[in-house]
């Protein structure tokens, strides 16, 4: 069966650009980040039966994600490129579906909107090149909006169509926890449409589902649930305050939605405040536009968003940063039936030949997503980052000056990347500055002492942003005092990379006060 083209195919354009984005950030080839070494270690390291279970690292990810990553690992190795694919992979299937899904519903005008709003997504661009499952709660829960709108426009699904629909949200939920936080919500809607014309065809295959979730919480997910860790990373972030009132609640409610306009949406800085709030207006229009033309459609995607609130104010799921990225398709699905209204009534206005009200508030609604998109495909062509400092360039020079019997002092930010890039760099100790107060004597070990008995020490750190970088200066200072740095690396601002020659006991001067971890 042959496709012929339509004017939503328009949305080509953005959907290429997009594309090229995510490829040119995944081209970067940069060194893995902590976040990436710490969940890396666990996928190079361990075997497909040892990544059922407690992670290491405090790490947590979909079991499908980690096996699909394992598999990629065990065929092609550890390089970045290799780590990235299925991220990438994953970023580009959502902007294909996202195009079908404007294609199959929408005019140009929305389609162009709705590729466009995947293609400039800070998410979506950061994700694709990141060791991170993030990207795939992107594909997986877009994959399931359309999935559940595909069902509900059909007359009279038959049993198959139900199987197939709950198959799609088991895959989903083994291979994304986003898609998990999702199906609730498109499940009501696809029984509450269906229970007319389908009963009990449209509960039965939950069973599949149901399978699937319970082999991915006994193996996976119970290590995840009431983390003690995640509690304390988190904190209170993304939750309502402790004991909130109406009317406090009231105020979380509309103050979120500038935290999430700036991650996970990453709209425009510039009056953050008013750009978020006018975004989300368009998305309540959306919603309310897929309701006119389908009342399940409005209510699957405000249910998606509204959900999320439900989760957060109940502690169970943050609504902050990449906790929320879930939501996001449901969120660009309905700024393409805004963007896709706003151009019908102007159409409608202009084969009436007269201008009304639905003409001059469509033309509003379609110039206003453009307003807000604009900026975005400005900002997102213009030139990439790249990272002040190579991590990996500088462990693997270090590694290759290392003898046998020298001593490496790695900073405790750092353990994670010389265990990634560099683990031949033994043996290993982690100090930190602990200096006593004035007068008292040192209850960690003197730099001095922990040097002893070698002949040379390795020193390797990079502090990061946020923390103290105390330790830092003070190993650079204490090196001078206890040997003679006869090698530095530069590879960044904030790196420490040297190569100490260790003077006799009698001839080093007195250095700083150290916990070794």
């Amino acid at each position: 069966m042959t496709m012929r083209a339509r004017w939503s195919d328009l949305a080509l354009v953005p959907l290429v650009f997009g594309v090229a984005l995510f490829v040119r950030r995944y081209a970067l080839h940069t060194p893995l980040w902590l976040d990436e070494q710490m969940i890396a270690r666990n996928i190079r390291d361990r075997d497909f039966g040892e990544l059922v279970g407690r992670l290491g690292n405090n790490q947590s990810a979909p079991l499908g994600w980690l096996w699909s990553q394992r598999a990629l690992v065990s065929l092609f190795g550890t390089d970045e490129y290799v780590l990235r694919l299925l991220p990438l992979l994953a970023a580009i299937g959502t902007l294909v579906l996202a195009w079908w899904a404007g294609r199959r519903w929408l005019g140009p005008v929305g389609a162009v909107a709705l590729v466009t709003s995947v293609a400039t997504s800070s998410a979506a661009i950061r994700y694709a090149a990141e060791v991170k499952q993030y990207s795939d709660d992107l594909f997986w829960t877009m994959l399931l909006l359309v999935a559940t709108m595909v069902l509900l426009e059909r007359p009279r699904p038959a049993l198959r169509s139900y199987v197939l629909w709950w198959s799609v949200a088991a895959v989903a939920c083994l291979c994304s926890m986003g898609a998990m936080l999702a199906t609730p919500v498109c499940a009501m809607v696809v029984v509450g449409a269906g229970w007319r014309r389908a009963g009990l065809r449209a509960v039965a295959p939950f069973l599949i589902w149901l399978a699937a979730f319970t082999v991915h919480y006994l193996a996976s997910l119970r290590y995840v649930v009431g983390s003690d860790y995640m509690t304390a990373f988190w904190g209170r972030r993304g939750y309502p305050p402790a004991d909130a009132g109406p009317r406090e609640l009231a105020g979380w409610a509309w103050d979120r939605l500038v935290v999430l306009g700036r991650d996970p949406l990453g709209l425009s800085p510039h009056d953050l405040e008013l750009v978020s709030h006018l975004f989300w207006l368009l998305v309540v229009l959306g919603c309310l536009a897929a309701a006119w033309r389908r009342r399940s459609f409005g209510v699957l995607l405000a249910g998606v968003v509204v959900f999320g609130y439900v989760l957060a104010v109940a502690e169970i799921v943050p609504l902050y940063m990449r906790m929320a990225i879930w939501i996001l398709p449901a969120v660009y699905v309905a700024i393409g039936f805004a963007a896709d209204a706003g151009a019908r009534l102007v159409v409608a206005s202009v084969r009436a030949r007269r201008v009304h009200a639905g003409g001059l508030a469509g033309a509003a609604a379609v110039l206003l997503v453009g307003a807000l998109l604009a900026p975005l495909i400005v900002a997102r062509a213009g030139p990439q980052r790249v990272a002040a400092s190579d991590e990996r360039a500088a462990t693997r020079w270090l590694a290759g000056l290392h003898r046998p019997g020298d001593l490496t002092l790695v900073l405790s930010s750092s353990r994670h990347t010389v265990g990634w890039y560099a683990d031949s760099l033994r043996p290993r100790q982690e100090p930190v500055f602990a200096p006593p107060p004035a007068g008292a004597p040192c209850t960690g070990t003197e730099l001095s002492a922990v040097v002893d008995g070698y002949r040379r020490v390795l020193i390797y750190g990079n502090p990061k942003p946020g923390q103290p970088t105390r330790t830092g200066e003070q190993l650079r200072a204490d090196a001078a005092a206890v040997g003679t740095v006869v090698a530095t690396g530069s590879y960044g601002p904030a790196v420490i990379a040297l190569v100490v020659d260790v003077r006799p006991a009698a001839e080093r001067a007195p250095a700083g006060c150290y916990r070794l971890l």
